[in-house]
């Protein structure tokens, strides 16, 4: 495989915090760019010290900040903003997640920065997004679950709502903003030499990202008028297509066509469930269906499910937990588990890119950097005398020092 991966001659610069900024930038760098973080002197992205690991550096940001450069610059010193602006000058994109007009305070926003870079991609993540009537609102991921209605289908069947199990906004609202990222270097490039206009900015939200992932409900509501409540293990369509009970354990599985049914049936073994052979017909009698194909599943272990389903062709698997799926042979075979060695947590897992490429491998090229740890040679490369790095350190750019935690 090669080494270089297909965005290693693009330079991202960062300045974010927590987790959808940063994950959109992990997945711009393990895709092969040269990703730079700002941080705060002294500070750092808050994440650093939430949750297990060592200190400055818990597993949340491990997770999140693989395969970048940290540097520290203090923004409300006039040679903060001129360094990160000199930085800005030579970047291909440049991501930040914080509040609503925050950028522009700090002398960092669109227009600042397109001064000096006309031809910036700039990705600016929000809660609420930079238009509408909640735009200055601040929005966290388990606040627009809730605001997006996504935890309002989440939960035990005719109980009471729960959150997704992961930050799915966040998250969501990361992979978004790469795909802009990447849709704008396309256009960026489409009219190089041409005389039309390229605004490289745009703006996501995690409100706007939890409501688009409700898809095929927001369709429903608006053909019948219902409002659904949590789904439990069940598929707001289909029947069956749910997790069920074994012997020992759980397997999810479901019949993917009417086709299938007759098969599905002969797997199962309860004749009279034939007679329901569209899934109209399923979902009309969900509870006579769904109840007669547990009876069978709790009376036989989990393996021997999934080897009678597989054998078949259905879709299916174990509930498997987070020690399952980083043992996973699937998940290694994949590289969707990078075990890595870390100079200050040891050996850690970390995930990797979900996205494979036959001709290269999205490496843990470095690990997730200590705070300002890049901030001399990062500066060194970009200033244009070693008079001006000097100007920029004396003048607090860097913090109380070059690289100061």
């Amino acid at each position: 495989m090669t080494r270089q991966g297909p965005l290693s001659d693009l330079t991202v610069v960062e300045m974010t915090a927590h987790r959808a900024g940063p994950f959109c930038g992990a997945l711009l760098a393990d895709l092969g760019a040269e990703v730079v973080k700002i941080e705060r002197p002294g500070v750092g992205d808050p994440a650093r010290d939430q949750g297990p690991g060592p200190a400055g550096k818990s597993g949340y940001f491990a997770a999140n900040n693989r395969n970048k450069r940290s540097v520290t610059l203090d923004l409300k010193a006039d040679a903060g903003r001129e360094a990160a602006l000199e930085l800005l000058a030579g970047a291909d994109v440049f991501v930040e997640n914080f509040g609503y007009g925050v950028t522009e305070k700090l002398g960092v926003g669109y227009e600042d920065v397109r001064e000096v870079n006309e031809d910036v991609i700039y990705a600016s993540i929000k809660g609420y997004g930079e238009t509408g009537p909640a735009k200055e609102k601040k929005g966290l991921d388990l606040i627009l679950q809730a605001e997006g209605g996504i935890m309002s289908v989440t939960g035990p069947e005719g109980g009471q709502p729960v959150k997704v199990g992961q930050a799915i906004g966040d998250l969501g609202a990361g992979m978004f903003a790469t795909m802009a990222v990447l849709a704008r270097l396309h256009e960026r490039e489409r009219r190089d030499g041409t005389d039309e206009e390229f605004v490289g900015k745009f703006d996501v939200g995690l409100f706007d990202t939890v409501v688009s992932l409700m898809n095929e409900y927001l369709t429903f509501h608006s053909m019948t008028g219902e409002v659904p409540g949590p789904q439990g293990t069940s598929h707001q369509s289909l029947v069956p297509y749910q997790l069920f009970e074994t012997a020992d354990g759980h397997v999810v599985t479901g019949v993917p066509s009417d086709d299938r049914w007759d098969d599905f049936v002969d797997v199962v073994g309860r004749e009279e469930l034939r007679e329901y052979r569209t899934n109209d017909e399923r979902v009309e009698n969900a509870e006579t269906v769904v109840s007669a194909i547990q009876a069978e599943f709790s009376k036989r272990p989990t393996d021997h499910w999934l080897s009678a389903l597989t054998e078949r062709g259905f879709p299916c698997g174990p509930l498997n937990d987070v020690a399952d799926v980083v043992d996973h042979d699937q998940a290694r075979a994949r590289g969707l588990v990078r075990v890595h060695d870390d100079p200050d947590g040891g050996e850690i897992a970390l995930p990797g890119h979900p996205v494979n490429f036959p001709d290269f491998d999205a490496e843990i090229r470095r690990p997730a950097p200590r705070l300002g740890e890049h901030t001399d040679e990062v500066f060194a490369e970009i200033a244009d005398e070693q008079t001006t790095l000097d100007e920029w350190r004396a003048g607090g750019a860097f913090g109380g020092s070059s690289g100061d935690e």
